[in-house]
């Protein structure tokens, strides 16, 4: 997503500044890249950078509260970040707020549970799964309510963890721009995803492989974008389960997500631009976007 979005930017002309682990290969498509060493204080590192720059585009997760904060450490700093805000992100990275607002609205969801309270009788099929946690990480599956008891049980921490039913159906997402109350849909992709040892494994994704569900897509992004600040303009994934009874939501992704490495080549379109033009300029619209396939592999 790094590398990505840095060749999407660095077309636009703008002076870019990146940091990167110094275990790994520096990227192309920048200006400077700070290294960051394994003694380096890398909160202080981040902030340095942020205070060299006018605007902050950041690709971190919801975990421990990661996107979170540094989104408030850029917008203490009086940056423009190019995301969404923070509110939102507080939101959308707890899967329990989240179910409860998509419930509220009326809008399909899998519903969310403590471990304290989930009610067993429901299902056959458990998911296991951090309340702040991405994707598929640390998310594991049981066949039967007996066995995820026990493995509760068994935790030092259950409490991190949110209960859901495992929802038969075929795995997708969606990429959207929010833009001030309405959503534009940028690709509707499928998902591979494996169980493996009872856990969940993202293995990659066909950007517009759900292309023939766009209008139902759409539908629900523009329910979505409801719910937002009007004066919002960001991207977001939106991941979804399609099945006979519909669209159901997943979780809401305030941030990139894997489908952004191929919307370049899915959209003919570089989505940086459009994400900066909608932001910056009062009368910009959406051009017609073309719905390629693209593969994106992930654990080659």
């Amino acid at each position: 997503m790094r590398d990505a979005l840095l060749r999407d930017l660095s077309a636009l002309g703008y002076i870019i500044h990146t940091t990167v682990d110094a275990r790994l290969t520096p990227p192309q498509d920048c200006n400077q890249c700070s290294i960051v060493g394994e003694q380096d204080d890398v909160n202080a590192r981040w902030q340095a950078e942020m205070m060299d720059v006018d605007a902050v585009w950041l690709i971190a997760p919801e975990t421990d509260g990661c996107l979170t904060s540094m989104t408030a450490l850029a917008l203490d700093l009086g940056k423009t970040v190019i995301g969404c805000d923070l509110a939102s992100i507080q939101t959308f990275s707890n899967k329990l707020q989240t179910a409860q607002l998509l419930t509220q609205s009326n809008i399909a969801c899998i519903p969310s549970y403590t471990w304290q309270h989930w009610p067993k009788e429901i299902a056959a099929t458990w998911l296991a799964k951090p309340n702040d946690g991405v994707g598929c990480d640390d998310t594991f599956v049981f066949d039967s309510a007996e066995k995820l008891q026990s493995w509760c049980q068994a935790l030092d921490e259950p409490g991190r963890y949110i209960i859901q039913p495992y929802l038969s159906g075929e795995a997708a997402s969606m990429a959207c721009i929010m833009h001030q109350g309405h959503a534009h849909v940028l690709s509707c992709n499928s998902q591979e995803i494996v169980i493996e040892n009872n856990q969940l494994r993202l293995d990659g994704c066909i950007v517009n492989g759900m292309k023939q569900h766009w209008v139902k897509f759409e539908m629900l992004a523009k329910q979505i974008a409801r719910l937002l600040p009007n004066d919002l303009t960001a991207y977001m994934g939106v991941d979804v389960i399609v099945n006979a009874n519909g669209v159901t939501v997943v979780e809401i992704n305030p941030r990139l997500t894997t489908s952004y490495v191929a919307l370049a080549r899915a959209t003919a379109h570089n989505p940086a631009a459009l994400i900066l033009q909608l932001m910056t300029q009062p009368n910009a619209t959406m051009p017609i976007i073309e719905k390629n396939v693209v593969e994106v592999r992930l654990n080659a």
